[in-house]
């Protein structure tokens, strides 16, 4: 069954699902510092976002500098569906 499940609904093109990311008006990001110790934090829907000063930690973004692995969440709440992306994210 994982393996059926695996084949359907796991894809490497994101283009796959381009209207359900480009729809959505927030995401979340997950990311982990140095250690592993992960943090999640909503996000506007862009895949190029602006870091906003926010509560002035810059978490998400030290994060990544220091480890680029993170997990991105999209969410339709009025269809109930999902979209969960992995891969790396860097700092232009």
């Amino acid at each position: 069954m994982a393996d059926r499940i695996q084949e359907v609904l796991v894809s490497d093109l994101l283009t796959d699902y381009r209207e359900l990311i480009e729809t959505r008006n927030m995401f979340f990001l997950a990311t982990a510092d140095e250690k592993g110790q992960p943090i999640a934090r909503t996000r506007p829907a862009t895949f190029a976002f602006p870091n906003y000063d926010g509560n002035g930690m810059y978490l998400s973004m030290g994060n990544i500098l220091k480890n680029p692995r993170v997990g991105l969440l999209f969410i339709d709440l009025e269809e109930g569906s999902r979209l969960r992306v992995i891969g790396e994210a860097s700092i232009n």
